[in-house]
């Protein structure tokens, strides 16, 4: 078996046209190179090697996701009957509690992108709140993709993180941000400096957000803040994982606790057990 001629095989041939970078992850499975046949024994040897580097266990998931699916890949246009041992591996991860800021929060967070003078941060940060696009399809974004008339724009399927297109609908505060943005024919975000797209704002954001005083927030965070404006105001989880352009309807139920529907409501369906004090202290004294 031989571990380099599989991930080499699957970066070539199943993630050439991946706007993803995954040089990262495959140097660190380099690591497999070593061994002509991989146990599960492996793995977990890999796993420890990672976290003894401080690394954490959903990195290490990350780049095991990586080398599984360099397997399957090859297994399927190969025809071998290798065994996949990565199939079914996950390692423990602490549980992820996504940020949602309250619409203060994100009244204060915008301000303070604007306070010297940083429109394209301030119009940034109001797309990704009103599109809940990821950072990379926003940044990625070309006029050509941008239906302004129709209110919508178009994630193309080789910049999605899912390989699948995405139509995201404008509401009015989006358009006039767009039309603000219009200085470049072909780059929605351009850098003049560099006759290309603007390729990050964490810098700017990390600012903004320290100005506005709202604790930690991420730029990710603005979609998890998306999604949950829409679930509170009752909007099905269905209609959310479409415009969040999900790959399956599982992943949006994170956000089902905060639905108006939630579970709380269910607790009315218990019977009433209580009784007060007094009584409780007779009954106890008769018996």
């Amino acid at each position: 078996m031989e571990i380099e001629k599989i991930l080499k095989f699957y970066a070539r041939n199943g993630l050439f046209q991946s706007n993803h970078r995954y040089t990262d992850k495959i140097s660190h499975l380099e690591w497999f190179y070593k061994f002509d046949q991989i146990t599960i024994e492996n793995v977990h040897d890999y796993c420890t090697y990672r976290q003894l580097q401080g690394v954490k266990n959903s990195t290490i998931n990350r780049e095991l996701h990586v080398i599984k699916s360099a397997f399957n890949y090859y297994l399927k246009h190969k025809n071998d009957n290798l065994k996949n041992v990565f199939n079914g591996f996950k390692l423990f991860e602490t549980d992820f509690i996504p940020r949602f800021l309250n619409a203060y929060e994100c009244t204060k967070l915008l301000n303070a992108s604007k306070q010297y003078g940083n429109y394209i941060l301030h119009d940034y940060i109001l797309l990704l709140l009103n599109t809940g696009c990821r950072s990379g399809e926003l940044l990625s974004l070309t006029w050509d993709n941008v239906h302004i008339n129709d209110k919508y724009f178009i994630i193309r399927n080789s910049l999605s993180k899912n390989k699948k297109t995405v139509y995201k609908p404008l509401n009015d505060v989006s358009i006039y941000a767009l039309l603000r943005l219009k200085t470049h024919k072909k780059y929605v975000f351009y850098n003049e400096n560099t006759n290309s797209n603007i390729k990050t704002f964490y810098k700017g954001f990390k600012c903004a957000v320290k100005r506005a005083e709202i604790g930690h927030v991420r730029i990710h965070d603005l979609r998890h803040t998306f999604a949950s404006f829409l679930i509170k105001q009752g909007v099905p989880l269905y209609h959310v994982s479409t415009l969040l352009g999900h790959s399956d309807t599982r992943i949006t139920q994170r956000y089902a606790h905060l639905a108006p529907e939630n579970l709380h409501d269910c607790l009315s369906s218990l019977p009433s057990l209580t009784q007060d004090y007094k009584t409780l202290q007779n009954n106890s004294e008769s018996g």
